[in-house]
């Protein structure tokens, strides 16, 4: 894990240094002290390793990431957005507030490839900021990479795997709570927040759709967003051991891995970005028109093993999925 860590917090670090921390005159002006400081710490947290930089820079200011993303196509004209929603930019591929790259802290890296390594060690990572007072990044680390806690969900007759950090709250809607949005589908309010929803029986091509005021609804939350994942129903939670899902699958959107559940049958393990990603891009696209849109890799190109006629779920039937 510190391998795997270290470059990542090296880049933060250097980014606190060359972008949160004002110039001389800057601080001056605004009655700080000439020299700024950046602090890194790490503490438990529960069962998690948790890491913090802290610095008393300029802090974040969410109108002008919001700017500098409707310059680069990353969000529309209009389009609203919370404060951690705009400081979750930061983390899009190519997005930058720097007019110049330096030698201290991107070096032409962006902030997307920090996530994805961050991500990669099933950590996530959030910010906290003060316009003129500083910032304060929290990476989010498991304390062990082999074992997660998981809810355990029922789709068709499939169980699936979603880590109980990424889950906000389940719940069953009443019909006055969904609407439904031009070119995005159904949404649910929860307290004035919009969720998209995604039916998982449809996406998996396990049955057809289900109308959510009859199933239960997992609000999963992801770097940028969150969802909420339409289910049959909510077994429980367990803690699971992570296996690989081998080569075959390896790119394999909305899929992180999968764990052998208590019964000897195999429990796929959600990816919750991936599927937002996958639905947005596709919105359940029919088989033939388009690819499906768990068949792609990260960078949205098709891959070819699996699913044209086949859901990833023929494979976990017929035991072709060589775990690792």
């Amino acid at each position: 894990m510190i391998q795997q860590i270290g470059d990542p917090l090296v880049h933060m670090v250097r980014n606190a240094v060359d972008h949160g921390i004002e110039p001389l005159d800057a601080r001056r002006a605004a009655g700080k002290s000439d020299s700024g400081n950046v602090t890194l710490s790490a503490f438990h947290s529960g069962g998690n390793i948790v890491v913090e930089i802290t610095d008393d820079g300029k802090g974040l200011d969410p109108n002008a990431l919001i700017k500098k993303a409707i310059e680069k196509g990353i969000v529309q004209p209009g389009e609203r957005l919370s404060d951690e929603q705009a400081y979750n930019l930061i983390f899009a591929p190519g997005f930058s507030t720097a007019e110049v790259v330096t030698g201290v802290s991107g070096r032409g890296v962006g902030m997307d490839v920090v996530r994805r390594n961050i991500e990669n060690l099933r950590g996530k990572c959030d910010i906290v900021s003060t316009l003129g007072k500083g910032s304060t990044f929290s990476i989010r680390l498991p304390l062990t990479l082999a074992i997660i806690d998981g809810m355990l969900l029922r789709v068709g007759s499939e169980r699936f795997i979603i880590q109980t950090i990424a889950v906000e709250q389940a719940l069953r809607p009443k019909p006055g709570q969904i609407t439904t949005v031009q070119h995005s589908g159904a949404v649910l309010n929860v307290r004035g927040r919009l969720i998209p929803l995604v039916p998982l029986g449809p996406l998996f091509q396990l049955g057809e759709y289900v109308d959510p005021c009859n199933a239960m609804v997992v609000i999963a939350q992801y770097a940028s967003g969150e969802i909420g994942l339409v289910v049959d129903e909510l077994l429980g939670q367990q803690q699971v051991v992570i296996k690989s899902l081998g080569e075959r699958f390896e790119g394999l959107r909305g899929i992180s891995g999968a764990a052998i559940l208590g019964d000897g049958r195999v429990g796929l393990i959600l990816d919750v970005l991936g599927i937002s990603l996958a639905y947005r891009d596709s919105q359940i696209s029919a088989c033939g028109s388009r690819s499906n849109p768990l068949a792609m890799s990260s960078d949205g190109s098709p891959i070819d093993p699996v699913l044209c006629g086949e859901s990833p779920m023929a494979a976990h039937d017929t035991n072709a999925m060589q775990l690792t």
